[in-house]
Parts: structure tokens; sequence; C-alpha cells
């Protein structure tokens, strides 16, 4: 297949045979999230995000002062290019922002996996044989991520799944009318019903939209679009995320030490301190954990 004129160097894709790819590190914002727990990762994205949309900002009023002194009675950049530009910007970051929500629950999940391998009996694993093959093997090898990173978290009924089986507790409970999280549940189905909208309907709400947002108790307007600049609804997002991501991440320190302690104290297992180093290493310090007796 021949080249795109004027770039000789360009190979086609579909002459290729390797996806291009660069290690984390190389990427400066990237790089400093390596070290960091999942919940940290997650708040550096959403602080990547804000300071990013920040930094379009600054540089029209820096192009606008900068006109206005060459220049007082010409025109300056074009407002209409700005605002249209920003907006797809805000959009395109706030899919973002839903999506490393749900990275944030699978790697939580995958590290919590890897310090709990020896306390979670193969047959509390979910999945097909070769799932539960993988858990009770030994070896060297990531079973928890071959496990658990092709898992789909955007619905909150795969999220309680995934925590019951690891360590006996649930969070969400969509369908639990008396659960006192309902409101949170409510609005974080809807966060996710966005991330539907914006990633397969390029933000135009369709019928089909319009009526999963109405039975979660949201108006939206019919072939209209979603508009994160519109009255702060991209921050609000924001704000929900950030909040439900501490908040989540607590709430799994505390049920996994609470498990841990039913283990030690009802199944003699003994709690070894390098499965508190990987719960430290992946989702954080928590005084439930450090109370445990490890030995």
């Amino acid at each position: 297949m021949p080249r795109p004129q004027g770039a000789t160097n360009v190979v086609a894709f579909v002459d290729r045979q390797e996806i291009a790819t660069t290690e984390a590190q190389a990427i400066r914002h990237l790089a400093r999230q390596v070290d960091l727990t999942a919940v940290e990762q997650f708040k550096a994205q959403l602080r990547h995000q804000e300071s990013y949309l920040k930094w379009i900002d600054s540089r029209h009023n820096e192009l606008l002062d900068a006109k206005r002194q060459l220049d007082p009675n010409g025109r300056g950049p074009k407002d209409g290019v700005y605002r249209k530009y920003r907006w797809y910007a805000e959009q395109q970051s706030l899919l973002e922002a839903i999506n490393a929500f749900e990275v944030l629950l699978k790697n939580s999940f995958i590290g919590l996996a890897k310090a709990l391998r020896n306390y979670v009996p193969p047959e509390k694993i979910k999945g097909d044989v070769e799932a539960k093959v993988l858990w009770a093997a030994k070896g060297s090898a990531s079973f928890a991520s071959l496990i658990f990173e092709h898992r789909l978290f955007h619905k909150l009924d795969n999220v309680d799944d995934v925590t019951n089986m690891l360590i006996g507790s649930k969070r969400y409970m969509p369908s639990n009318l008396n659960n006192p999280l309902r409101p949170r549940v409510i609005a974080l189905q809807a966060v996710f019903q966005i991330r539907h909208t914006l990633s397969h309907n390029q933000g135009h709400i369709t019928q089909s939209d319009r009526a999963k947002f109405a039975s979660l108790g949201y108006e939206a307007a019919h072939a209209e679009v979603i508009d994160p600049s519109e009255n702060h609804f991209g921050r609000v997002v924001r704000d929900l995320l950030r909040q439900e991501s501490s908040d989540f991440t607590d709430w799994l320190l505390t049920k996994t030490a609470g498990f841990l302690n039913d283990r030690h104290q009802n199944a003699g297992a003994q709690l070894d301190a390098r499965a508190r180093k990987r719960i430290e290493r992946y989702l954080g310090s928590h005084a439930a954990i450090s109370a445990l007796p490890w030995a």
C-alpha cells in the first residue's frame, strides 16, 4: 500500500506489525504516578486534567494580552475558536476522568488480590475453571492481574461481586433501597451513564439515554449534548468521583482488616507482614490494617 503523499517516513497502519508504545516513565505526568497507590494515581490524574484546562485558559488570556500590547486596535484571538476547543477538551477530559475512576477500581482489586492470595480460598473465586486454577497455582506470574484486569466495573454490581469474593463484603448494592449510600449509588450510576453517552454517542443524548437518566431521577434533554461547561457540571462530577475514590478506599481497607482478622481468629491464619506491605503499596496505610497481629 502506498504511503501518504508527503510523508515518506510514515508507514500505514495496515502495513505495521507492532503497536507503538512508550514507557510510562518517559511521559512526564505519568512518570510521577508509577509509585503511587491506586487512589493516589486517580487523584493525580484529576489534578493533571485541572491543570490542563487551566493551561488552555491561561494561553488564551496571554494571547489576548500580547495582542492588545502589540496592536490595541487589531483583532485578537477568536473567542469562538477558543470556546470551541476549550469545550472539546473539557468533554474529553470528563470522559477520561470517569474512565480513570473505573481504572482505580480495577487497580485496587488487582492490588488487593495480590495481597490476599494466601487468605482467600480458591473456591471463592468466581469465573471459569481456568480462573480458579490460576488462583490456586503457585509462581511469580501476576495471576491476580490475569483474573481481574479484563473485568468491567462501570456496573456497581460487578464491583460488589469482586469485593464479596475477596473480602466477603458489598458496598453499593444497587437493588437495596434501604442502603444508606443509596444517593451516592444513584449518582455514580448516573456518572457511568454519562460515560456511556460520551463514549458511544459522542455526548448526544438518545432516547435510550434519556430514559436511563430518567430512571435514575435525572432530567436530560433528548437530542441535546452533555455539556461539562454548563453550570459547573464537569467540576461537580469530578468532585463526586474524587470523594468516592477516598471513601471507597477507606471502606475497602476497613473491610479488608475485618476479613483478615476473621481469618486469623476463626481459621487460624497467620498474618504475614508481607501481605501488609502489599496492601500498603497498592491501597495505602490504614489504622485498622496496622492494628492487625502481623507476624
